[in-house]
């Protein structure tokens, strides 16, 4: 009699992946579907095997092979999202985060929550800068990365990146303002979330700074889960769409099993926020204080991932290790005349300059990455249709640590 058991087949795109954080990297989390699924691209979501092979070298006595070695791996995990707030509406708060708050911790950008501070008029100010009155913190780094917004005054309407911020409380602008700001400028900064990448000085703040995951990948009727989840995230975009993450890490296989999604999953599924000016006072795109007319962006981390051989555990890997890393900005502006950009001067010269890209316009769900320094490195003639670009990589500097014991060389703000 044929055999007529029933032999379904996986369908890609009916995914669901759960991410959260453990409170140590040797203690799974028992991830909860209401609490810590992400949204996700439907077809980007892969993961490979605990196990892989090497040939064997062992005479047979003939010309066929001897036995092959399979030997433990830290598994291969990826997926790519779009960037997005916590909703169009929704006030941040210590416990109301960004959808992929876990993601960015798990690959070392520390997140740090800032209260909102009520509007005030400024003291004084000039084209870059602002000097902030009382209310404003009088730390040095306090509010670098963040967004000033400008509610009445000069430059009413406008949202401003801070790329410095003095103990003074003078906050230095990726912005430039034509007329200067002045004292009738008043300031507010939204609740939000900062997160920026760290250098841990000792274990005890590795283990704050860099901490490990558990990961659940549901596909179309089957389970794969995994802990001591780490890795990097590149960021890329284009002009008028959303910015996109791709994750790329290593965990550890904890099995699969045939498991249905759950029925009470919970997706941060609405629309993410795009990088275009529409009808704001600032510029979306800014490249030493001017206007980017780029199409395409990105943000190689340059974050490496160490996998630790341990033979104390299941397969002979242990979780895998953030360790330097490098971070260049690409971007392709208009190509234009030397007397309005002359990168090749600046790559010479050792120029360095402020960059940052803001996306949507409604609180609760509008981001910008802020670039305090750039100094541009490389620069290539492109085509974008029938005009010239220049394709220019920048490679993002550190001002030192902000206030948080952060590093300074790119910042994602949520606000």
């Amino acid at each position: 009699m044929a055999d007529k058991t029933n032999d379904p087949t996986i369908r890609q795109n009916n995914v669901a992946v759960l991410f959260g954080l453990q409170t140590d990297e040797d203690t799974p989390l028992a991830l909860d579907p209401t609490q810590h699924a992400i949204p996700v691209e439907a077809d980007s979501v892969s993961y490979g095997t605990p196990w892989t092979q090497e040939d064997s070298n062992e005479a047979t006595g003939s010309y066929v092979a001897g036995a092959p070695l399979i030997v433990g791996q830290a598994v291969p995990i990826s997926f790519k999202f779009r960037i997005k707030g916590a909703g169009a509406g929704i006030a941040y708060s210590a416990t109301v985060k960004p959808p992929h708050h876990a993601v960015y911790q798990a690959c070392g950008w520390r997140g740090l929550f800032t209260a909102a501070i009520a509007a005030a008029v400024a003291t004084g100010g000039t084209a870059t800068s602002v000097t902030l009155p009382a209310a404003f913190p009088g730390t040095a780094r306090a509010l670098l990365g963040m967004m000033l917004l400008i509610g009445a005054g000069t430059g009413a309407g406008a949202a401003a990146a801070v790329i410095d911020y003095s103990a003074g409380r003078v906050a230095t602008l990726a912005d430039s303002f034509t007329p200067p700001l002045d004292n009738t400028s008043s300031i507010a900064v939204p609740a939000n979330w900062t997160y920026a990448q760290t250098s841990p000085s000792d274990a005890a703040s590795r283990l704050v700074d860099h901490p490990a995951a558990s990961c659940a990948i549901y596909r179309d009727g089957t389970l794969a889960t995994f802990s001591g989840v780490r890795g990097t995230i590149a960021l890329e975009g284009n002009s008028a769409k959303p910015g996109y993450a791709t994750f790329t890490g290593t965990g550890i296989y904890q099995g699969k099993v045939d498991a249905a999604i759950p029925a009470t999953i919970v997706i941060a599924s609405h629309s993410a926020p795009m990088l275009v000016q529409g009808s704001d006072v600032s510029n979306a795109a800014l490249l030493n204080r001017r206007k980017c007319r780029l199409s395409t962006w990105s943000l190689d981390p340059g974050s490496q991932l160490e996998n630790i051989d341990d033979p104390n555990t299941p397969f002979g890997f242990g979780p895998g290790q953030i360790t330097d890393r490098k971070s260049m900005l690409g971007v392709n502006p208009l190509a234009t005349l030397v007397a309005n950009r002359d990168t090749i001067s600046d790559i010479g010269n050792g120029v360095v300059m402020p960059a940052m890209l803001r996306h949507g316009s409604q609180a609760g769900n509008r981001w910008a990455l802020v670039v305090p320094r750039a100094q541009p490195v490389t620069l290539e003639a492109e085509n974008r249709g029938k005009l010239m670009a220049d394709k220019t990589t920048l490679q993002c500097l550190s001002t030192g640590k902000d206030a948080a014991g952060r590093d300074s060389d790119r910042i994602l703000v949520f606000y």
